[in-house]
């Protein structure tokens, strides 16, 4: 059986034999088959390895040679697509797999290095002018429920809400609502805590049935009960327990998230002024032709 240490063994052999048939040039630091590795490029695939794969590779020879054949291997078989003529049904996929790398790369960098101004005067002004959009904190309300299970087509909705309304009736009259919950609520989660639904809802709030909270706020006074909601885990009473009016945050709550998308904002549009340096302007040559017959089988036929 051949074993990983003798395939180390082999590579320390062969790499030591190969090295009197290269000419190596000054920069090259590992050479073979027409492909070389010079330092820059060795010092930077080396700072990508894995801390465990640097380590071994430094301590030790066999793991060392075994990483450099990698190297090399990774390079030849980047030389063999490099081979791939132009008419092969792999080149043009190739190619552009390619450019958009490229592309993908230099915009990147771009963003990268683009010197972004000072925003702190600009998000003042924004502040002052778009608050409904930075600051404005909406209505909130705060609920508990009573909840009469009702699952599509597993009970009779009109006869769920004629048991809701009873129950409804007696709360308006005095009752206890922390009882009528134990009794009569089937929400395992909120029973525990006497009906509280524990989350603060606004209007248009995601995660919370639109008619509950349409439920919600047809209630004018803390205290009160809706009218028996119909949802989708079936019939419920509803009790508004707080409301937080609307407000706005003061600006130094929210100049983190302004500057944050005035920065963004400016990437954007620089972005795409760089982009437009690129355009094609009236110079361009265009085979009309050429076009035409690559876009012919694509044209829509005449009504």
């Amino acid at each position: 059986m051949i074993t990983v240490r003798r395939i180390k063994r082999s590579l320390v052999a062969f790499f030591f034999l190969s090295l009197a048939h290269f000419p190596v040039q000054a920069d090259v630091v590992l050479e073979h088959d027409s492909i070389s590795v010079d330092r820059a490029e060795l010092d930077y695939v080396v700072s990508l390895w894995p801390a465990q794969m640097q380590q071994a590779a430094a301590n030790d020879e066999g793991d060392r040679l075994e990483l450099l054949n990698r190297m090399l291997v990774a390079k030849k078989l980047a030389r063999e697509a490099d081979n791939i003529p132009a008419d092969s049904e792999l080149y043009w996929p190739l190619q552009y797999q390619i450019m958009n790398l490229k592309q993908k790369y230099w915009m990147d960098n771009f963003n990268k290095t683009l010197d972004i101004p000072e925003m702190t005067a600009l998000a003042k002004e924004r502040y002052a002018t778009q608050k409904d959009e930075y600051a404005r904190v909406p209505e909130q309300r705060l609920s508990s429920h009573i909840l009469f299970a009702c699952p599509p087509g597993e009970c009779s909705r009109v006869d769920t809400t004629v048991e809701a309304q009873e129950v409804l009736d007696q709360l308006r009259a005095g009752a206890d609502f922390a009882a009528m919950v134990q009794q009569h609520s089937d929400d395992t989660g909120t029973k525990v805590k006497d009906g509280l639904f524990d989350v603060w809802i606004s209007r248009g709030q995601s995660g919370v049935s639109g008619h509950y909270t349409e439920g919600l706020y047809t209630i004018d006074n803390v205290g009160d009960y809706s009218e028996p909601v119909n949802t989708r885990f079936g019939i419920h009473i509803l009790r508004l327990d707080d409301i937080r009016e609307e407000h706005y945050l003061p600006y130094e709550a929210v100049e983190p998230n302004i500057v944050k998308a005035l920065q963004s904002e400016y990437v954007r549009l620089s972005t795409r002024d760089y982009l437009n340096t690129f355009d094609m302007t009236e110079d361009v040559y265009i085979d009309r032709p050429a076009v035409e017959g690559a876009l012919s089988p694509y044209k829509t036929a005449s009504p």
